[in-house]
């Protein structure tokens, strides 16, 4: 079995939202958008009740939650092996769960089999309301039939609630993006405990025996030379006080058999060296324990023919990077299913595009869309091929930022990149804006100036996309393209006349021309004229020379004067991309064809820069 489909509403930050799950999903996206919430939401609903806390007012949408207001939370399953709900009676039958079949490729259910809604599925709901009275969450869990079912709290309403068993057959087990598991490795931790009674039950006996040595110890403290007279004479006050013999006994637990349960803490050694409390080792093997937990408990479900979902938030906080890749291909192949969140491009590309969800939220409505909507195969272009097989960590970079900025081409790309990190080392720290650009604006890495077929691979994915494109004739054809595209692009924005990217960086040297004699350029051929350095960067050779272009960039960050025109500039492309007025007289928008798509030009002269 596996979780196709979740539909939210009203939960945290998420108004409304569908999420569609492959066999292993990755969901990317920038910040806040709401990657945890549906994590959560899984875990709330397929989960037990400790993965998530008590529900409390923040937990509904708008944190003031009214009588009427619910969350509702309602996960499609499919997957059902045979392929036929007479097979499946604890799922299918008077009292139970409601006969639907999905369809894989609108993903939509159909109350009969068809020929596209041809998987059996099973729908299961939670719903929450929040007592204004009581100041309680009350919350159900229940099998799912449509939305004309009523509201489940209403008295005329009846609900079949999901038992037990069938959750524990679905199998979702939580690893929450947590530091904090120094016990994990221990009867403290209800994973522990869950993975020891799957392969045959506690250590009941050895566990007694243990209890019964601890109430007797060999050596009791409380006879120890440097404490006997203290305890002695505690006895005495005790004696005193009540009357009869009280004996003060000192002893490391509680003395039953949860005591000696709660006592124990994982221990790790290395060859000969004294074994160390999981506490007392790094980050990286405090929180790998609850991984290496999962894949075990995943292997021991697997030999058995049960199911496995794993869910997992941020896998690079668990493990370094030279072990993130190896560690999720080995998940992909242990688990029934996995969905992981993460704002790593080295996990993401992990997953193939159909597998990268992009997670983006505009005031509370959740879009939840994969990089490519199929698998990438052999007929694909180069444009596409590259875009997410060869410079997949650079495109899934860009598109975690809440705007995407698609330049004319690679070079363009590059030089971008480059005046982030002249924006990020020079930044003043009393800005009032801050590097808005780097923080919001992601770029992406256009092949062969193919900006077109980049606009269209991306327009169905991320909502706010912005073309930059030369101040030449090629520039002014892919406007046209662009503004005619179905669907059109809505923003572009223009180098001033004439200009490319070569015309822009020597604008920006031009501002303290004594950059060219800085020892971080010399021998590489620059010449001395700074009026000559646009041409010279314009020969073919020098437009790929990465090294040339990262000397010139750390010459740039040595001088003020020019650090601030790239400063200006990448504040200006922000503005725009993120819909904000840019500041006067820096760029100018001009309406283009029926007014839906804004062209912005840049102005040869900025005032004051």
């Amino acid at each position: 079995m596996k979780i196709v489909r979740l539909d939210i509403t009203g939960f945290r930050g998420i108004e409304n939202g569908t999420i569609f799950f492959d066999d292993f999903t990755v969901l990317i996206g920038a910040n806040n958008c709401g990657k945890t919430t549906i994590i959560e939401a899984l875990a709330l609903l397929l989960g037990r009740d400790r993965l998530v806390r008590n529900l409390t007012e923040h937990d509904f949408f708008g944190s003031d939650p009214q009588a009427a207001d619910r969350i509702s939370i309602i996960a499609t399953v499919a997957g059902f092996s045979p392929n036929d709900p007479e097979h499946h009676h604890d799922w299918f039958r008077a009292g139970r769960g409601t006969e639907k079949w999905f369809d894989p490729a609108s993903g939509e259910l159909s109350p009969a089999q068809t020929a596209q809604a041809s998987q059996l599925a099973c729908q299961i709901a939670f719903s929450a309301r929040f007592d204004r009275l009581t100041l309680d969450a009350e919350a159900v869990r229940y099998f799912y039939d449509d939305a004309d079912a009523g509201d489940p709290f209403a008295e005329d309403t009846t609900i079949v609630p999901v038992p037990t068993n069938l959750i524990k057959e679905i199998g979702l087990f939580l690893v929450p993006a947590s530091r904090t598991w120094d016990k994990m490795m221990s009867f403290g931790s209800e994973l522990f405990r869950r993975t020891v009674a799957y392969v045959g039950g506690n250590p009941s006996e050895a566990v007694l025996a243990e209890r019964d040595r601890l109430r007797q110890p060999a050596q009791p403290l409380e006879q120890d030379g440097q404490l006997s007279e203290l305890v002695g004479n505690i006895n005495d006050d005790l004696r005193k006080l009540f009357g009869r013999d009280i004996a003060l006994t000192l002893r490391l637990t509680t003395t039953d058999s949860e005591g000696v349960l709660d006592a124990v803490m994982p221990h790790f050694n290395e060859q000969d060296k004294p074994a160390l409390p999981g506490r007392r080792h790094g980050n990286g093997l405090i929180s790998l324990q609850t991984l290496i937990l999962l894949m075990r408990f995943g292997n021991l479900r697997k030999a058995r023919g049960d199911n496995f979902i794993m869910l997992i938030e941020e896998p690079e906080l668990h493990v370094p990077p030279p072990q993130q890749r190896k560690l999720l291909h080995y998940l992909k192949k242990m688990a029934t299913q996995t969905m992981v969140t993460s704002h790593s491009p080295t996990v993401a590309a992990v997953a193939d595009p159909h597998q990268l969800v992009l997670v983006t939220n505009q005031t509370g409505q959740i879009s939840a869309k994969p990089l490519l909507a199929s698998p990438i195969d052999a007929t694909a272009n180069a444009v596409r091929r590259a875009l997410f097989l060869s410079d997949r960590n650079a495109t899934v970079s860009a598109v975690m930022h809440p705007a995407v900025l698609i330049p004319e081409g690679k070079t363009d790309a590059g030089w971008l990149r480059l005046f982030c990190r002249v924006a990020d080392l020079t930044e003043p720290a009393d800005a009032p804006d801050g590097a808005t650009f780097t923080h919001e604006v992601g770029v992406i890495p256009t092949k062969d100036a193919r900006i077109l077929d980049t606009y269209l691979d991306l327009v169905g994915v991320h909502p706010s996309l912005t073309c930059l494109v030369d101040g030449d004739q090629a520039g002014s054809d892919y406007s046209a393209a662009l503004s005619a595209a179905n669907p059109r692009c809505r923003r572009i924005v223009r180098w001033p006349d004439g200009w490319t990217i070569e015309d822009v960086v020597a604008w920006v040297c031009s501002a303290d021309a004594s950059v060219l004699a800085l020892p971080d350029v010399a021998g590489l051929g620059l010449p001395a004229n700074i009026a000559d350095l646009a041409d010279h960067l314009k020969v073919q050779a020098r437009k790929s020379d990465e090294i040339l272009h990262a000397a010139l960039a750390d010459a740039i960050t040595a001088k003020p004067l020019c650090s601030r025109r790239v400063r200006h500039a990448l504040s200006t492309l922000a503005a725009i991309a993120t819909g904000r007025p840019p500041l006067a007289n820096y760029a100018t928008d001009q309406p283009h064809q029926n007014g839906v798509t804004h062209i912005w030009t840049f102005n040869n002269a900025f005032p004051g820069i």
